[in-house]
């Protein structure tokens, strides 16, 4: 056998845990609703065909993606919407 050959030994097994990026949400707010589905927060709530809603789509799990309606949502009410400067402007 050549000496190139390495074999992975099971005494080191590769790590199925998840990285700390990837357990973060990754809450998106998307804009128009092609296929009618249900709230993922638990409520039952439908979210309707419309071209023109709002609702909140978390891309972190896997297929299908957990699809919220907007009050729903886990991250609800935490974006401000305003930047906070490091220093003050002279």
């Amino acid at each position: 056998m050549p000496a190139s050959v390495q074999y992975q030994n099971a005494e080191h097994p590769m790590p199925t845990a998840p990285t700390t990026r990837s357990e973060a949400p990754r809450l998106r707010t998307v804009t128009g609703n092609r296929f009618p589905r249900k709230c993922a927060c638990g409520c039952g709530g439908q979210i309707p065909r419309n071209p023109q809603l709002r609702y909140v789509v978390d891309f972190s799990g896997l297929k299908p993606v957990k699809t919220y309606l907007r009050e729903h949502s886990p991250g609800f009410g935490t974006y401000s919407g305003v930047r906070e400067r490091d220093s003050v402007a002279p």
